[in-house]
């Protein structure tokens, strides 16, 4: 999905450059569209991101501990994260719920697709949390544990300057 997000945001945004400097005509909402495929692209990105568990982290610490420590460490991080989204989860949902959106000018489009978004975004996000931690927590009580992140193929080599991009 999100790539498909990203495809509609650059066929939107190049022809309105192409429709506005050529053709000296603006596509009405345009810019609109744009926009609601950035918010929704960025909160399902972070959704999928945390799931393959690519974020960026400091490891140094994790790294000199065995696979029990590292799933305790795992366990107090991941709870942590719930909290912190558990938190944001509320605030969100009272957001959307008690606020009147306005609509968006050319589309007429409610702005409570924007915020919902974010709720969504969220939620996603702390049910992979909680997934990691039930993960952790059986590790804890193994010797087995291992919660690398999920490899990307050929772009884990680039990303640690092994191979090229080209």
């Amino acid at each position: 999905m999100p790539a498909i997000l990203l495809a509609v945001m650059v066929v939107v945004l190049g022809a309105e450059v192409f429709s506005r400097y050529l053709l000296s005509r603006s596509i009405l909402g345009a810019s609109e569209i744009a926009e609601l495929c950035f918010v929704w692209l960025v909160y399902l990105s972070a959704i999928g991101v945390l799931r393959r568990r690519r974020h960026i982290a400091v490891d140094a610490l994790r790294m000199r501990l065995g696979s029990r420590g590292q799933a305790l460490l795992d366990c107090l991080t991941n709870a942590i994260m719930a909290g912190t989204l558990g938190l944001l989860l509320l605030r969100a949902w009272t957001f959307v719920s008690r606020t009147n959106f306005s609509p968006l000018p050319a589309t007429g489009l409610s702005r409570r697709v924007l915020a919902v978004a974010v709720l969504v975004g969220i939620a996603g996000m702390l049910v992979h949390v909680l997934l990691h931690l039930v993960a952790a927590l059986r590790g804890a009580r193994s010797d087995s544990y291992s919660a690398e992140p999920e490899s990307l193929g050929d772009l884990d080599d680039i990303e640690q300057g092994k191979g090229t991009a080209i």
